[in-house]
């Protein structure tokens, strides 16, 4: 009789030791698999994050160059940004849109209007095409007395 009771308790102690592995086991598991999900969607933020800084170069690079009215002096602080900026445009951005933000600051022939680069851009960070030139708001220099806001003005 001792040693069946030796048997169900030694039984009992390797189940219970058995049983204590399998649900630690279990947990770190799940454990992982959530860390995991939450790297993976952590890294896409960061990600979309640093798209979205290297998109946003386009408005901050064009709000620059068209400060100074063609024409006019540029500054040598100025044109060091412009260059730092359009540098980083280079090496950061789609090269669609790198292409296409080059023509326009060199006022080449047939490169798009400033609305249509930061359009472009928007597309590359969002997808969206739903807007269009008429919803950019710029406001001209002229406009410093004024104070109105112009809406695209076609060419």
């Amino acid at each position: 009789m001792p040693d069946f009771l030796l048997s169900i308790l030694a039984g009992g102690t390797a189940g219970s030791i058995a049983a204590f592995l399998f649900k630690t086991w279990i947990e770190a598991r799940v454990t992982n698999a959530i860390k995991h999900e939450y790297d993976e969607k952590l890294e896409l933020f960061r990600r979309e994050l640093d798209q979205r800084q290297k998109v946003e170069l386009v408005s901050e690079l064009l709000a620059e160059w068209i400060k100074i009215p063609k024409g006019e002096p540029i500054p040598r602080e100025l044109r060091t940004l412009l260059n730092r900026l359009s540098f980083q445009a280079s090496l950061w951005l789609p090269a669609d849109l790198a292409i296409e933000l080059s023509k326009t600051i060199q006022a080449q022939q047939g490169a798009k209007s400033i609305f249509e680069i930061v359009l472009l851009a928007r597309k590359v960070l969002t997808g969206d095409q739903s807007l269009t030139p008429a919803h950019v708001t710029y406001w001209k220099a002229e406009l410093e007395k004024k104070g109105d806001p112009i809406i695209y003005e076609k060419p």
